[in-house]
């Protein structure tokens, strides 16, 4: 039974790793934009984040739980700074993320909002911005909002 399960095993987490770690999505440009988000100036950038990237990530978090984003605004990523045109990011205030062993601290301790980040936060601001997401070489990841420890 053993030497069954072990080969099983084997292919089941080559299976995950081949649909799962890698990146998803495709780069373009984002809606109602005529370039990519690497090539928005600021303005372009800011009505971008107003018109499209805030209501959906809105709805993302306040659909997962409502009382605790009920002021969701700028600030929820961007921290404090964002009321004085500060957008930096990664945000330091957010909660620094260790990557080791595929984020399992995360997973653990956290389980919901870890899932709420890779099944939805993650794929929406992608989209949003016309970025791949998700592991791998992905051009949005955790790292883009949070300070990312044992990357490598």
């Amino acid at each position: 039974m053993r030497h069954c399960l072990v080969p099983t095993l084997a292919l089941a987490l080559l299976c995950m790793a081949s649909v799962g770690c890698g990146p998803h999505g495709e780069t373009g440009v984002p809606e109602g934009q005529d370039k990519p988000w690497a090539e928005l100036d600021e303005s372009e950038r800011m009505q971008h984040m107003g018109a499209v990237v805030m209501p959906r990530m809105q709805a993302v978090f306040q659909g997962h739980d409502p009382k605790r984003f009920a002021n969701f605004g700028c600030a929820t990523c961007h921290g404090g700074g964002s009321a004085n045109g500060d957008f930096t990011m990664p945000n330091p205030a957010l909660p620094t993320l260790d990557a080791s062993n595929l984020y399992k601290k995360h997973r653990k301790e956290s389980p919901e909002m870890t899932k709420l980040m890779w099944k939805e936060v993650e794929p929406a601001m992608g989209e949003s911005l016309a970025l791949t997401y998700g592991l791998g070489d992905a051009q949005f990841t955790c790292a883009n909002c949070h300070i990312v420890e044992n990357a490598d």
